[in-house]
């Protein structure tokens, strides 16, 4: 389903807590959930499982929005699902950690819905990839009849913000994802990439969480931010420009989007039955280190990942970094800076938060 390059798309807007939760409320004005699901569907809820992390670090989705999110499925008549490649190796033992931790084991038990533990993967092909010609998915996306995204609201200190146009990013298997930091080092080209994939993996759906989302040097050592919102839409750019309108961001300063205006995939108009972004704005958001004159104009200085003394050797950085730059052969990891490319890979999978960004010298 192309719900992207539209002329106009909707963003559905309302305040929400965890406990408040209206889903067939959120969706009205798109149509109810029968609109996107048949009776009988395999619906994977793609959320954001970056690492094993507690819900309230707010690394991940909260899993109040994926029990509304599958009761609402059920409902419906569809068989829901729940999956994502987090970073690092893609095995069975590392998703239970994963889901165990992000409180989606007590979930799943307690509606009788599925964790996805298929870690097999294909080799597809990507017909309107500008860089990515072909690359490999996880197999459990591809035998998803429908996909419903649950994005949180996060910054991310590479990419800036990661939000509903980068969740489709975890359609790809852990490590080929450190592959490809390897392999396309500009902000601009990893855009692209992301785009790329997102063409081939569109969900049917997308509902964001933002009750509380993540500032600061995010993906995953940023500091909880009360929001208060839900989003919803099918169109992950029309969602990704309103989240920047209500943070007061300059979208073109995010990567991914500079990257969809210039390949002419912005909606020409979104349309806020609901909320507008105005209503529910909010001023002092705070942006990752990194960002820099990307947003603002003012040059910013280069940041460097360093080790400190939280580091607990565990290794979970040596395995991820695309340029082996990285050591655990003493009682802290080590990093070679001549092979670093600063992609923060390290920074986003250390489960101690013990690698900073700091200013080079």
């Amino acid at each position: 389903m192309n719900h992207n390059n539209t002329n106009e798309s909707i963003v559905c807007i309302q305040n929400s807590t965890y406990n408040s939760i209206d889903i067939d409320s959120l969706l009205h004005p798109l149509g109810n959930l029968n609109k996107y699901i048949n009776k009988g569907d395999r619906v994977l809820l793609k959320l954001n499982l970056l690492n094993a992390s507690i819900p309230d670090k707010r690394v991940t989705t909260d899993p109040s929005l994926v029990k509304k999110t599958a009761e609402a499925v059920l409902k419906t008549g569809g068989i829901p699902f729940i999956g994502d490649s987090p970073s690092g190796q893609f095995s069975k033992r590392r998703l239970k950690k994963v889901y165990k931790k992000a409180g989606l084991l007590e979930l799943s038990n307690e509606l009788g819905i599925e964790l996805n533990y298929n870690t097999n993967t294909t080799k597809v092909s990507i017909p309107n990839g500008k860089l990515l010609k072909k690359t490999t998915l996880c197999n459990f996306i591809l035998q998803a009849d429908k996909i419903i995204a649950l994005p949180k609201i996060k910054t991310h200190s590479y990419m800036i913000m990661t939000l509903a146009t980068k969740i489709m990013y975890g359609a790809i298997p852990g490590l080929t994802k450190a592959k490809y930091h390897s392999l396309y080092i500009k902000r601009s080209s990893f855009a692209d990439i992301l785009i790329d994939t997102l063409s081939i993996t569109e969900p049917d759906l997308i509902i964001m969480d933002g009750i509380i989302g993540m500032q600061g040097n995010g993906p995953a050592s940023g500091t909880p931010v009360k929001l208060k919102i839900l989003l919803a839409s099918e169109n992950a750019f029309a969602m990704d420009i309103t989240v920047c309108k209500i943070l007061n961001i300059e979208p073109v300063g995010i990567p991914i989007l500079k990257q969809a205006k210039l390949r002419d995939l912005w909606p020409k108009k979104i349309l806020y039955p609901k909320l507008k972004p105005k209503d529910v704005k909010y001023t002092n958001f705070i942006l990752p280190t990194t960002a820099g004159y990307l947003l603002n104009g003012r040059k910013t200085p280069q940041r460097i990942p360093k080790v400190t003394q939280k580091c607990t050797s565990c290794g979970l950085c040596q395995e991820i970094c695309p340029k082996n730059a990285i050591k655990n052969e003493l009682e802290r990891a080590e990093i070679e800076y001549n092979k670093c490319i600063r992609c923060y890979c390290c920074h986003e999978i250390c489960p101690e938060n013990a690698i900073e960004l700091d200013v080079i010298n």
